[in-house]
């Protein structure tokens, strides 16, 4: 099994957009996608490849001057098997500065247990931009992630 996580590129935009149901149906999800691939505003967007297939994608941005993962996705076929988390371990590998953020709804309790267990505390909440499920805000700081990332050596 091969695994490489690698900045994404505009070759990837379908197969990226393959992975996610709502983008086959929403425009917007495609322009969004096509816009941070090319790095619009700031954002860098990374996939995560296994055996030659993109299985995931994070996009990161920049909130109030801090790095801010904006995005990320694994596709159906590919959950459970740990590519969110090898998205997250190298995004939080090389962001510069003391904290990052990044939001998840109420209701997606995988990424939320995912987030508890690297070590993220909850930082807010901002609600009606889903109706019905607040959109939950954490932080890591990077103190935190540096003993963390220790301690895994």
């Amino acid at each position: 099994m091969s695994v490489a996580i690698r900045p994404a590129n505009p070759d990837d935009l379908s197969a990226i957009l393959a992975l996610d149901p709502v983008a086959r149906r929403e425009e917007r999800r495609h322009d969004y996608m096509s816009k941070a691939i090319a790095g619009d505003r700031g954002m860098d967007v990374r996939v995560l490849v296994l055996d030659d297939q993109i299985a995931g994608h994070a996009v990161m941005a920049e909130f109030f001057g801090h790095p801010f993962l904006e995005r990320i996705y694994t596709g159906e076929n590919f959950l459970r098997r740990g590519v969110a988390g090898a998205l997250m371990a190298n995004i939080e590998g090389q962001f510069e500065g003391d904290r990052m953020f990044v939001s998840c709804n109420e209701s997606n309790q995988a990424m939320r247990t995912l987030l508890v267990a690297r070590g993220y505390k909850v930082s807010g909440m901002v609600e009606n931009l889903d109706p019905g499920d607040p959109e939950l805000f954490f932080v890591i700081f990077r103190d935190a992630l540096d003993a963390a990332i220790e301690a895994a050596s």
